[in-house]
Formats: structure tokens, sequence, C-alpha cells
């Protein structure tokens, strides 16, 4: 009798992981209707069912990391960066500080971290949609590509401005 009880609760978990990515997954249909902002309700509902499960596993010190994380790797590449532009305002050096380094992969790995909280705390569907596509694309050398190519030192701190002003207001949305 153990080993059935056992053996369900086991096929529960292990058929619950796929459910989940099943029901977070989006189809193709469903990507171009989110891109004309026509999201269907079951969509809609399956998301926010997500979303719900995601928020009971998000502990306060999960959290909290999470935005320390994001602050303190925007802040590095910020020192960063104005070293290489008080050394000179070029390009290149935005390349090979953030787009090609370590850095601007953990930068991109803590700020999709952050955006994904935003998501799933958001309260209106508007600003769920604009957290997720601020992680696409889905590679951290694509992500850097889009926000950082082709610019100046001057212009990458004022992207990072611009992350510093999201995680601030992704945190009052979460700390509600």
């Amino acid at each position: 009798m153990k080993r059935t009880v056992i053996a369900i609760k086991t096929g529960l978990f292990i058929s619950l992981g796929p459910i989940l990515l099943f029901a977070s997954c989006k189809s193709q249909d469903t990507q171009s209707d989110a891109v004309a902002g026509n999201v269907s309700d079951s969509a809609r509902k399956a998301q926010d069912r997500v979303d719900s499960l995601r928020k009971t596993h998000y502990l306060n010190n999960d959290l909290s990391i999470i935005f320390l994380d994001a602050t303190s790797w925007i802040m590095q590449t910020q020192m960063a960066l104005t070293k290489a532009e008080m050394a000179g305002n070029k390009k290149e050096m935005v390349d090979s500080l953030i787009i090609n380094s370590t850095t601007g992969d953990t930068l991109y790995l803590t700020l999709r971290r952050m955006y994904e909280a935003g998501a799933v705390f958001a309260e209106s569907y508007a600003l769920k949609d604009q957290y997720r596509a601020m992680r696409e694309p889905d590679s951290s050398k694509l992500w850097l590509q889009k926000y950082f190519k082709e610019s100046t030192p001057s212009e990458a701190l004022q992207t990072l401005s611009n992350f510093q002003n999201d995680v601030t207001a992704i945190n009052k949305i979460v700390r509600k």
C-alpha cells in the first residue's frame, strides 16, 4: 500500500513539471497574437495560473537577493563604463566591457531574473507584457547587442540608468 501511494505521489510530481512547462510555453499563434495585443482569455488564464504558482515559490529573501544583485551589477557596470568614458568615449569600449565579457553575461542574467519577477507580480497585463518583452531575445549575447551595440560609454550609462529605474519600479510592485 505504501509503495502505491509513493508511486502515485512520484508520478504526480513528475507530471507536474511538464504540465507547468506546457502551460507557460507560447505557441506560434499566441506569440503573433501577443504582438498584436490580442492574447486569448485562455492563454491569459494559463499565464495567470503559472504566475500565481511562481509567486508562492518566491520568498522575501529571494526577492531581496534578486534586486540587490541587479543593482549591484548595474553599479559595477556603471563604474567600468565611467572609467572608459574618461579614457575616451569610444564605441569599441562598450563592446569589450559589456557585450564580449562575463560582466555583460552576468548583468543579463540578473536583469532577466528581475524582469521575470516583475512580470509575475505586475497587476496589469500591459506591465506583464512589457517586463516579459524586456527579457527578449533569449540569449545573453543577442540581448546585450540589442541594448548596447554601437553605444558609446555615455549612451550605455543612460541605458543602465533606465534599467536601474526599472529595478526601483519593479521592487515597488513586488513589495506591495
